[in-house]
């Protein structure tokens, strides 16, 4: 086979494989949903979510992400959330509203809000709740399992165990922070949104995870079976 030949070879693998290499990376996979809209569609259960997806769920609505081995994201009412998958991680951009993540030991799932990343701590299963519960302020709170908290504008961590909340609150550092860098190269939320801001931790909540709750609990319409769906990987005992 002369040069042409195999040049002409080459091209034609290179142009059969480019559809392939083009299509967009699938990073979870919709569960129970009600008024959810993914890239422009509605959102029916069974429906892929893609890398980069902003996920925003309307008034009155839900919808829980599949992300696997047991991981998933539930999006409640009036939020909004984009996600991203870097190798075999996760990561949830939270943009409005609340989410909460469950990451297991096989699949690590961290939530960014602004420059703070929530990582939960590797081994364990993690149920956290990340909630913007004011224009100004944030609430953390770990149901099950820890997770540390970092901030990139000071490089500081704290640790939040089970059964603890903590505050955050915006920084005076926002204007020398990068809180927007590209999350797994895709370009991450749009500047006006309080994910692209900096913010801080101050302390543990008073009565802990009982403080998140009351913050954090928004009215749901999942069955039981759903509801347990959100926790807990085996049967779930319902009435």
């Amino acid at each position: 086979m002369n040069y042409r030949q195999l040049a002409a070879v080459f091209l034609s693998t290179l142009l059969a494989a480019l559809p392939s290499l083009a299509t967009p990376q699938v990073v979870a996979v919709a569960g129970p949903t009600k008024y959810t809209v993914a890239h422009g569609n509605d959102v029916a259960q069974g429906m892929n979510i893609l890398n980069g997806d902003m996920v925003e769920v309307a008034q009155n609505g839900e919808t829980i992400l599949l992300i696997g081995h047991n991981a998933t994201v539930h999006v409640p009412s009036n939020s909004a959330v984009r996600i991203f998958k870097c190798g075999d991680r996760s990561v949830v951009q939270l943009l409005r509203g609340q989410v909460t993540f469950r990451a297991t030991p096989q699949q690590t799932v961290h939530v960014q809000l602004g420059d703070a990343m929530i990582q939960p701590t590797k081994g364990q299963q993690v149920v956290g709740i990340v909630a913007l519960t004011s224009p100004t302020t944030a609430s953390l709170t770990s149901q099950q399992g820890s997770f540390t908290v970092s901030t990139a504008h000071d490089g500081k961590s704290a640790l939040v165990n089970q059964g603890e909340t903590r505050q955050a609150t915006l920084s005076n550092a926002a204007e020398v922070a990068n809180p927007n860098p590209p999350i797994c190269g895709v370009a991450a939320a749009v500047v006006t949104s309080p994910a692209t801001i900096a913010w801080v931790t101050i302390g543990l909540g008073a009565a802990g995870l009982a403080t998140g709750l009351a913050l954090t609990q928004t009215p749901t319409t999942l069955t039981c079976p759903q509801k347990g769906a959100l926790v807990s990987p085996y049967a779930f005992p319902c009435p």
